[in-house]
Parts: structure tokens; C-alpha cells; sequence
């Protein structure tokens, strides 16, 4: 009785089969990498429009958008402290929390003494302050220090460092060393929807600066930036690609994304649009609320 012979694959063609199957992972990984990155753009851009919303509602009930600093007066520390000081506690986005669902947790940043209520709860973490593109996050802060965003206030494009820090700065988070309230819609005179309210920048490399409950550099940026808290940085901070493991504590003194190519922008009006870094020329000019500088449309 004849026994058939068992088929069997070669050296070769097993060869040729890994080749193909290598081949196609190669293929595919690009296209599932593209797919991952346009689904966290996606949920980062509805991230800032829920953030330029609840600007707008806080509008709708104070008649101004929110206080680009905080108000915290830190007489229980024997000093004071006003918000005519930069990097002063519970700024603007603090008080948008109500219009965040996160009415629970803004009263009790509310609650006095301060290290009962605000530095007892600042480290709490609010999902939509975070861009899902950054792995770092969520993450629990270090005892004492607060919890982050990815999303900062435009304080406009103002060329004087004076200007940047004691104010009145000329974008729709005007810092001011001496109206401490919220501009007006009407105030942003060159057209809510070419003025530029919130960018992406991701915390610094050490953590310590991106903090949502803290004001300047913190949860506030102009798009020409004069200053810093790190060394090593390029002046002036303009909407750039930027690295995280690159000088200035990980390109902390201007905008810009873990997505690819370009960042998220809410406009004045609501909208969120991504931009590519070569729309760099036209973010500087879209940084002030009342410069009268004219933005082409077709470059962003």
C-alpha cells in the first residue's frame, strides 16, 4: 500500500510568507498609527470646544468672559498676594467649572480657609483640561503641587515683556494690572471668529508648570511669548513643533501639540479649528482681540 507524501512548506517559501506577512504589518501599523492620531485630535478638539463654551456661558451670566487671573489674597500665609501678581491661584479656569459639570469641585476651591479648600483639592484632575495625545496624562501630581492641562488662554501678541506680565495685555485673556475682570465679546473689535482664544501646550517636562488652578504659564500664553520660568528657551515663543525632552523644560514657552504636524486653536467664537505649524505667520497676528491686522482666511 502506497503512503501519499506529506506536503510541507520550504525554507523558502516560509521565507516569502514572513516576508509578505512583514510587509503588510508595515502597511498597516502607518494607516491604525493615523487612525489613533485623528481620534485624539478629534476628542482634544472637543475637549477645547467644551472649554470656549463654558467661556461663552460665564459670559452670558457675568456679561464678561472670565478673569484671565486668580483672586486668592494670601493673608493666612502672613502676605499678600493680588491678582495684579502673575501666577496667582484659581484662575480662569476655575471659574468656568460650573459650566464644566464640575460645580462640586469649584465651590470647594471656593471654600476658605484656603488650605481646607483650594490647596486641599487643586491636584484634583479634570478630564477635559487633558489632551488624550499626551501619554503623560492623566497622571496623579506630587504631594502639594496641582493637576494639569494641555489648554491655555491666548493673552494676545503684545511685544513688550512689561506688557506680557503686569498687562493690560491685548488678546481676549487680557492679564491687567488693574481691571481684574473679563473682557467683553464686544471688546474682541477684529472678529471673534479670527481671534484666537485657546491653544495647546503640554505641561513642562518636569510637571511643575500647566497647572489648571494656577494663572501664567500655568493656563495663560501669548503667541509671541517674551518670557519663561526655565532657561535654555528661543525668544520670541511662536506656534512652533516643539519637544517635550528639548530645552526650556520641554518647549514650554510657546505653543504647540503632541499631534502630528500642528495643534488644536478655539476661536473667539466657539469654533475649534487644527492648524498646521505653517499657519505660524497668521497665529501671531490672530493673537490680539484689537490690533486691526488682517488674517488671511486661506492660510489656516
Amino acid at each position: 500500500m502506497s503512503r501519499s507524501r506529506r506536503l510541507a512548506f520550504t525554507l523558502i517559501e516560509l521565507l516569502v510568507v514572513i516576508a509578505i506577512i512583514a510587509i503588510l504589518m508595515g502597511l498597516l501599523l502607518p494607516a491604525v498609527q493615523k487612525v489613533r492620531d485623528a481620534a485624539a485630535r478629534a476628542k482634544c478638539a472637543n475637549n477645547m470646544k467644551q472649554i470656549a463654551l463654558a467661556c461663552h456661558n460665564y459670559h452670558g451670566v457675568f456679561e464678561r468672559l472670565p478673569p484671565p487671573r486668580g483672586d486668592i489674597i494670601f493673608t493666612d500665609f502672613g502676605g499678600v498676594l493680588g491678582p495684579e501678581y502673575a501666577t496667582t491661584y484659581r484662575g480662569w479656569m476655575c471659574e468656568i467649572l460650573p459650566y464644566m459639570e464640575q460645580d462640586n469641585l469649584y465651590k470647594v476651591l471656593k471654600t476658605v480657609p484656603w488650605y481646607t479648600g483650594f490647596f486641599a483639592n487643586y491636584d484634583k484632575g479634570i478630564p477635559s483640561y487633558n489632551c488624550p495625545s499626551d501619554s503623560r496624562l492623566p497622571t496623579k501630581p506630587p504631594a502639594g503641587d496641582g493637576n494639569f492641562t494641555s489648554y491655555l488662554g491666548v493673552t494676545g501678541n503684545d511685544t513688550s515683556f512689561l506688557t506680557q506680565y503686569s498687562g493690560p495685555s491685548n488678546g481676549i485673556f487680557r492679564v491687567n494690572d488693574n481691571d481684574y475682570r473679563g473682557v467683553r465679546i464686544t471688546d474682541i473689535t477684529d472678529g471673534t471668529s479670527s481671534t484666537l482664544m485657546l491653544g495647546e501646550r503640554p505641561p513642562a517636562q518636569d510637571m511643575y508648570w500647566g497647572w489648571w488652578s494656577v494663572s501664567d504659564y500655568d493656563c495663560l500664553l501669548s503667541v509671541y511669548q517674551l518670557y519663561s520660568f526655565y532657561g535654555g528657551c528661543v525668544y520670541p515663543g511662536v506656534f512652533r513643533q516643539g519637544n517635550i525632552n528639548g530645552p526650556c523644560n520641554g518647549d514650554s514657552n510657546h505653543f504647540w501639540s503632541f499631534h502630528s504636524q500642528g495643534a488644536n486653536w478655539a476661536l473667539g467664537d466657539g469654533s475649534v479649528r487644527f492648524m498646521a505649524y505653517t499657519a505660524q505667520p497668521v497665529t501671531v497676528p490672530m493673537g490680539s482681540r484689537n490690533g486691526g491686522e488682517v488674517v488671511d482666511g486661506t492660510n489656516f
